[in-house]
């Protein structure tokens, strides 16, 4: 079984490297991304990610133990790394409204640059019972829900937030961030727009923003 942690197994010292001076699981993650993205699917082959990358195909199940761990690794560099940045906006001294607005144009914007995330969760949560679906929940979630714990707190605290779940603001929260970029066939095929650019990234994280915002404001 894979490690929940195989993404940083590419970064370790002594791994060998690419002539430009990058690791080989880097640059394997890189390749997966790159395709991901051209494609609009998460329906690849580890001879097409090798050739692509330059690179024997043989390394992916090094690096990664196969497909699973390749999405783990992707998941843990694409959404993992911005956690430090989250726990220093709840730390911020910033009133929780600026915070929440903060976040959750953060979290559009992950979505935005990786486009591929919601499927590689989908696809390592089917079951809910297995390996991938803690990982999602233990290294995604948990750090989320935190997060938006702390600051719903606060801003009940300063008196702008009435009581709110953390639970259910938490699903309200991903599920108004993630659709937009799940439904790309509505997009398409209902409202004729053929791609997320970065105009309509903004504009929805407005959207979203004013959604949220006026939903748990206090009643005054």
């Amino acid at each position: 079984m894979p490690s929940l942690t195989a993404g940083t197994t590419a970064r370790g010292p002594g791994k060998p490297r690419k002539r430009d001076g990058r690791h080989s699981g880097d640059v394997l993650l890189d390749t997966a991304s790159a395709l991901m993205i051209e494609r609009n699917s998460i329906n690849f082959t580890f001879a097409e990610i090798a050739a692509r990358a330059g690179l024997n195909s043989a390394l992916i199940h090094y690096r990664f133990g196969g497909k699973a761990g390749l999405f783990r690794a992707l998941i843990d560099r694409d959404v993992g790394g911005t956690f430090p940045t989250l726990d220093e906006l709840v730390a911020a001294d910033l009133p929780a409204e600026e915070k929440l607005t903060r976040h959750i144009q953060a979290i559009i914007k992950v979505y935005f640059e990786h486009p591929y995330l919601n499927r590689l969760i989908a696809a390592l949560s089917q079951e809910v019972d297995g390996e991938g679906a803690r990982f999602i929940s233990e290294r995604v979630v948990q750090p989320l829900a935190r997060a938006q714990g702390a600051i719903l707190a606060q801003g009940e605290a300063e008196g702008v937030f009435r009581r709110i779940d953390p639970m259910l603001f938490y699903f309200s929260l991903i599920g108004a961030c993630d659709h937009l970029f799940q439904a790309r066939y509505a997009l398409k095929w209902a409202f004729g727009v053929a791609d997320i650019d970065d105009a309509l990234r903004r504009d929805y994280a407005r959207h979203v923003i004013a959604l949220l915002l006026d939903s748990v404001r206090a009643t005054r």
